[in-house]
Order: C-alpha cells, then structure tokens, then sequence
C-alpha cells in the first residue's frame, strides 16, 4: 500500500521550507528508518527518513525547491509479506548492474558536477548498483580539455547558493527595506572586567568570556529600558513580557542566533554554560527551530576576527542588536593622565521606529557602566 511522506513541520514563523537533497532514486528500494532526504525552514535543517519500507515513487520536489510545511515529499509503495523481506534484501546488498554512462548519482555528485561543468550522462558510476558519485565527477573533470571542466578565469568559479545562505540574504534585505536602522557606538573600559574573567575562569575550570558577560550586561540594562526590548507592529509597540537574548553563532556558511531564556534571572555561569551548549549543538545542527526563536534583543561578538568596530544588521523582528568589538589595550585619559587601559567598542544598531536616540544611547550608557562595574555583572557567575 502506498505510504506518503510530508515535509515535516519545523517552523510556526514561515510556512514553506526548501528541499536541500534526495538521498533515494525514484524506484530505488529503502528500508525504515533509511535516510531519504534532508530539508530546511529557515535556518533549521532536519532528515526525513522513510516510515516503511518499500519502493520510492516520483520525488514531487527537485533539490533546492521550495515546499509548504506538511506537503507531500514523495510517496513509497510500501512491500507486504514476503516482498518486504525482498525489498529489504535489495536495500541491504546493491545489485550487480553493468556500470554504463549517465546512471543515477549521488546529491554531492549533482553538485559537484554542477560546479565542474561535467555532463553526468557522460560519467560511469564507481558507487553501489552503478550509482555516481563524488570521486566519478571529479576523475570526469580531470580528463576534460584544460583538466578541470571549470569556467573560464574570466568568469570565476560558480559556488551555487546554499539554502541557508539565500535565506540569510533575504532576511537581511526584508529587514533593510521594512526598518529604519541606526547604530550608535560606545566604548567601554573592561580593564577591571577582564582581570575579574580571568579570575573565575581559574577558579570554575571554563573559560568565562566576554560575550557572557555582555549578554548578562544588556540582559540587566533591558530590565531598566524595557522600551529597547519591544516590537514594532501596525497596531502598536509589544513589550517583552520576559528578557531572551540572542547569540549570534557563526556557522561555515551563514549564523544562527540561538536564544538564552530569562537570561535577566540567570549567573553569569549558567548563561556561560547555556551559550557553550547552544554554540556546540548549532554548529552540528542539532538545535530545535524553537531555540532560535522569541528573542527580544541580540548578541554579535566578531572579536576574535580581530574587529574593533562594526555595524551589526538588526534581526528582525527585534528592534536592537548589540555588536561587540575585540578588548584589546589602549591608550586612554585617566584622571589627567594617558594609562594604558583595555578597551572595547560596542555597537548598537536599533529600529529608530522604536526608539529615538537618546533612549537608545540611555540603554548604551547603561551596559557601559555595568561592564566598567564588574562585580554587578559576575555577581552570582
């Protein structure tokens, strides 16, 4: 009997999600629980494994289409009785066909060939029942004339859009175009902040850093400025009920922006501990869409690259980010006299629908003073 297999729902914020690649062939045989495809809403990627076993029918959407939330993927035709013993023989042990051009290839070999401009109907399969894959492109390519199949240096090689990155870039032109955007920046003497990191980082055996640190800093600030906090809509402005905070986590082609709960009620350990864990199940895609979702204000840390200043682009829909620069030490006035003293650029990009500039600057000054008081922020870290 036939079984149909949905787009999964992954997202409440967006109803249509992309089709990042098919790991089956129609007619191909799968077994349950066999991996047969791998989609994305938003920023949130998730596999879709078949349900029963049997044979994969028309795959409704091409690699890269776009799909509602619950539409129909692809139908398996399921085996019953003993056609389901064969059909999970089948699936289990390839068949012995005879390798001619043009046979079925692998989603990373369709990419591959894409980018090295090698035809697939002109490549034999190395793979499992003739199947092409990677390695078969790339020995196509080698024998093609200028060894390589690239384009012209003239033109430059193409890198095909992933669907993370066309998201990211829609996002940020929605944002653009539907928000007045305008950044403030500020600097702040972590002097004192970052002796007392180091402190704790002896004493607790992690690393404390700044990033949890500021985050706890505009947590404490948002309870004072609520307004920095709220949501533009046609009827009016939303107050934040409670105070989440984004990270932004740098990914190998894009970011996310997890989101730290009640992080106004939490130590600076546990909001420590919380961003680690975050970080480390987004860089291996493990988060949940609902973790990156509902935060009031954000977090963006491009120190590390060596950045002292930058503009960081608002995620929409919150009305305020806050950029932070590398700490680094500078020569600063001190009661008349130039000290060396470390030094960090905050950046704070806000929704001047929202906010006007002088409560915004008001919410700077106030993060600016609690990181310039160490102890109001680690108190409980």
């Amino acid at each position: 009997m036939p079984h149909q297999v949905l787009m999964p729902h992954l997202s409440d914020t967006t109803e249509e999600g992309i089709v990042v690649a098919w790991f089956v062939e129609p007619g191909a045989t799968v077994r349950e629980g066999d991996l047969v495809a791998e989609v994305q809403v938003e920023k949130m990627s998730a596999e879709v494994h078949a349900p029963v076993g049997g044979r994969i029918g028309e795959l409704r959407i091409a690699p890269g289409g776009v799909v509602a939330q619950g539409a129909l993927l692809v139908v398996i035709e399921a085996a019953a009785g003993g056609e389901a013993h064969a059909a999970a023989a089948e699936a289990a042990a390839p068949a012995a066909v005879a390798a001619e051009p043009g046979g079925p290839a692998s989603p990373a070999a369709r990419r591959l060939a894409r980018e090295l401009a090698v035809d697939l109907a002109t490549v034999v399969g190395t793979g499992p029942g003739g199947r092409i894959v990677e390695s078969d492109i790339r020995d196509a390519a080698d024998r093609l004339p200028g060894g390589g199949g690239a384009p012209p240096a003239s033109q430059g090689r193409l890198q095909p859009l992933t669907p993370m990155r066309r998201t990211i870039a829609e996002r940020l032109l929605q944002g653009l175009a539907s928000t007045a955007q305008l950044t403030l920046t500020a600097e702040a003497d972590v002097t004192a902040l970052g002796e007392h990191l180091e402190r704790l980082t002896a004493e607790c055996g992690r690393r404390v850093s700044y990033t949890e640190a500021v985050l706890r800093a505009c947590a404490l600030a948002l309870g004072e400025h609520p307004r920095v906090g709220a949501r533009w809509t046609e009827e009016g402005l939303i107050l934040p009920e409670r105070i989440d905070i984004g990270v932004a986590v740098a990914l190998d082609d894009g970011l996310v922006v997890p989101v730290v709960r009640d992080a106004d009620s939490k130590s600076l350990e546990v909001i420590g501990r919380e961003i680690a864990d975050l970080a480390e199940r987004a860089r291996a895609a493990q988060l949940a869409t609902s973790e990156t979702e509902g935060g009031i204000f954000s977090v963006t840390n491009l120190g590390a690259y060596g950045i002292d200043a930058f503009t960081p682009l608002l995620n929409p829909p919150q009305t305020a980010i806050l950029g932070l620069g590398r700490a680094r030490p500078r020569p600063a006035v001190v009661a008349g006299a130039v000290v060396v003293r470390t030094l960090m650029v905050l950046s704070l990009t806000f929704d001047h629908r929202v906010l006007d500039g002088a409560p915004a600057a008001a919410f700077l000054a106030t993060v600016v003073g609690l990181l310039q008081e160490p102890e109001r922020v680690t108190a409980g870290g």
